[in-house]
């Protein structure tokens, strides 16, 4: 279970998102609600976690403030296929009281690399994998008994609400009649379903997950008002590009797209939108 990674999409990635507040506020949640049951531990008795797809440390930080926050002791275990993420989050968590070890691989690896966690988090990144069922499997293998997986998203089908639904179909058009009066040679596909375009509702999720061995499986959705800048770097992920403007090139898609929030935003008179974000806590068997 590899990630979809180019040189490309390494330049449009989903990290500008991460600097926004909503996105530690959103996943903070998602991290307490995961270690609560290991506050009833024998007190001394030390965590193993393991932050799949970490990208350049966010959740680990999270993660190791609530360590603290709880008086829990471990280490952290980050795991990313890029060289260079795994170098940002290593910076990032030099000055914390937690230990945390970088290892560059995939989910492939994760069973040569670490066993018996008590914990593992794969969180804003489930939507990138086409073969779900075989990376939940893949996150159970490196599980002890009765450890948990924590999960999340905001792709998904379910995550656009009431205005939201509005707003996006606004924005997409007004991105559509940007690049046909300055770029009329782009030429939209019709043919290719992108990633990220191949949604499955919560329900779906619950299903994959007991068939992965999970149980005690809690899905909750929680809303994240997202301001228009917010949204503006949003447009820059090449995954969503790729499910808004389908077969336009990367550059030019997150300029119509970072052009046209603002036009949207404006028409409707809206600072921001709210969307919902799918988390997702389960116990191995």
């Amino acid at each position: 279970m590899s990630l979809f990674e180019t040189e490309e999409t390494n330049q449009y990635t989903f990290e500008p998102v991460t600097l926004h507040p909503f996105y530690a506020e959103i996943n903070r949640s998602l991290v307490r609600q995961a270690l609560i049951p290991f506050t009833k531990r024998p007190s001394g008795a030390a965590l193993s976690i393991v932050d799949m797809a970490c990208g350049t440390g966010v959740i680990t930080r999270l993660i190791a403030e609530e360590f603290v926050r709880l008086g829990l002791p471990g280490r952290i275990l980050c795991v990313d296929p890029s060289a260079e993420a795994l170098r940002l989050a290593q910076k990032s968590m030099q000055e914390m009281e937690v230990k945390a070890h970088f290892i560059q691989g995939d989910a492939d690896d994760l069973s040569s690399i670490v066993q018996n966690a008590d914990a593992a988090f794969f969180c804003n990144a489930i939507h990138l994998v086409s073969d779900k069922l075989s990376a939940f499997q893949h996150m159970k293998t490196i599980l002890a008994p009765g450890g948990i997986f924590a999960c999340n998203s905001a792709f998904f089908d379910g995550t656009n609400v009431g205005e939201t639904q509005r707003f996006a179909r606004l924005w997409i058009r007004r991105a559509v009649g940007w690049l046909r009066k300055e770029h009329p040679e782009v030429m939209f596909s019709r043919e290719t379903k992108a990633v990220a375009m191949q949604w499955i509702n919560p329900e779906e999720y619950s299903a994959l997950l007991k068939e992965s061995g999970f149980k005690s499986i809690e899905i909750t959705l929680e809303k994240a008002f997202i301001p228009l800048d917010a949204l503006r770097d949003l447009g820059k992920y090449w995954l969503f590009i790729e499910g808004a403007l389908p077969g336009v090139p990367l550059p030019i898609g997150a300029t119509a797209l970072g052009i046209s929030v603002y036009q949207a935003g404006q028409e409707l008179d809206i600072a921001g939108v709210d969307r919902m974000w799918l988390q997702m806590v389960a116990r191995k068997e």
